[in-house]
């Protein structure tokens, strides 16, 4: 498979899972429903590992200093895109923290907990956007097949480690749990059930 079906692949993954974090903050917030807090720390887990260990850094070696060479002129987008890198994991310290806060005050952490995630979900889906629609039909119009290939190799060894063919162990029992947890529709687990 090449890259870029690699990449836009791993953000549709993304997409679903940060469709599930929002989706169960939301059961909660509209209609007083209770998540297991297990839940969300592993999907924070997951998000973590995923996106800091395989799909990033495969950009930001590869990809991105490819498209610089030979635009010049996406410098600026390539440099925003790798602040983003680094802010998306701010981001989900933030939420990382207020999950913590939660769990531990209750109802009372709940809203902060919630803010914190609907910034991460906007902030992660406007950031795998952007590099659809604007880094991708730059590699596709100006790289080279030399450039294609080391690109290629890279990002063929980046094995998404829940979505991927060869998931490592470590992530197969985090998303088998996972899906035992998340309650349905989202998941396999029971429904959700209201607080009260």
């Amino acid at each position: 498979m090449d890259a870029v079906s690699i990449i836009k692949r791993e953000h549709r993954n993304l997409i679903a899972v940060l469709f599930t974090l929002e989706g169960l903050v939301n059961e909660i917030a509209k209609h007083g429903k209770s998540v297991d807090l297990t839940v969300f720390h592993g999907i924070a887990y997951y998000l973590d590992s995923f996106l800091d260990r395989y799909h990033h850094p495969k950009e930001t070696n590869y990809l991105f200093p490819a498209v610089r060479a030979h635009c010049p002129d996406a410098g600026p987008i390539l440099d925003e895109l790798g602040r983003q890198h680094a802010e998306g994991e701010q981001l989900l310290l933030r939420l990382l923290k207020a999950l913590s806060a939660y769990e531990f005050l209750g109802e009372p952490g709940f809203e902060t907990f919630r803010r914190a995630v609907m910034d991460y979900v906007d902030f992660e889906r406007n950031h795998a956007r952007m590099e659809e629609l604007e880094v991708l039909p730059l590699a596709a119009q100006h790289l080279t097949g030399s450039d294609w290939v080391r690109i290629n190799a890279a990002f063929e060894d980046n094995q998404d480690p829940l979505f991927g063919e060869r998931p490592e162990a470590e992530f197969a029992d985090l998303f088998r749990s996972l899906s035992d947890l998340v309650p349905a529709p989202y998941g396999l687990g029971p429904a959700l059930k209201s607080r009260t």
